[in-house]
């Protein structure tokens, strides 16, 4: 019997338990789940929705990001229209939060302030089609749920642990919103 999503992610969660972590590369398994209709878009929605909702900022300005970001996915024309060109504005205030680079080497190297800050840029992306590919939402989700422990590194591992938890009750709740999109199957008894 092929295994599921599900049983995936149940594995993971799992391996967290028993042995404290688990390799954030696990999360690839949403690679081929983001591939049909416009479940890395919806994916992207959510990930701002959970990010808004945690309102963990380093300072003020990305507090102002943040909350601007919540208001700017809601946002509609009067025609029921998301407002596109309003993401678009608030993208670039975003890139521009961390525009700062520094040498390292020979490598230019962004500096981040501010995790949530960057997560919000990354699901903007993806909505605005900028980032479209199944790799980026995996990217957005494991760079959401990963964690830095002494003791493993930066894995899956203590926090990340409700984190991917939540991202597997989103991808039930996702399947069970397109099975009802889909309505009743008929069979024909052919």
């Amino acid at each position: 019997m092929p295994t599921t999503i599900h049983d995936k992610f149940a594995s993971i969660l799992a391996e967290i338990e028993r042995t404290g972590s688990a390799n954030t590369q696990r999360l690839t398994v949403l690679k081929k789940w983001f591939e049909p209709g416009d479940r890395l878009r919806a994916f992207a929605c959510w990930m701002i929705e959970r990010i808004v909702a945690e309102q963990q900022a380093a300072s003020s300005e990305a507090e102002a990001l943040i909350t601007e970001a919540g208001t700017a996915l809601h946002a509609t024309d009067s025609t029921g229209t998301p407002h596109w060109v309003g993401m678009q504005r608030l993208l670039r205030r975003l890139q521009a939060f961390h525009s700062e680079y520094r040498r390292v080497k020979s490598y230019q190297v962004r500096i981040i302030h501010d995790r949530s800050v960057l997560l919000l840029e990354e699901a903007f992306r993806i909505i605005l089609r900028q980032a479209d590919q199944p790799a980026d939402g995996y990217r957005l989700a494991a760079d959401y749920c990963e964690h830095y422990d002494g003791r493993y590194g930066t894995t899956l591992n203590g926090p990340a642990k409700a984190r991917v938890q939540a991202i597997a009750d989103f991808v039930a709740e996702q399947e069970t919103r397109e099975a009802k999109a889909q309505g009743p199957s008929v069979s024909l008894g052919v």
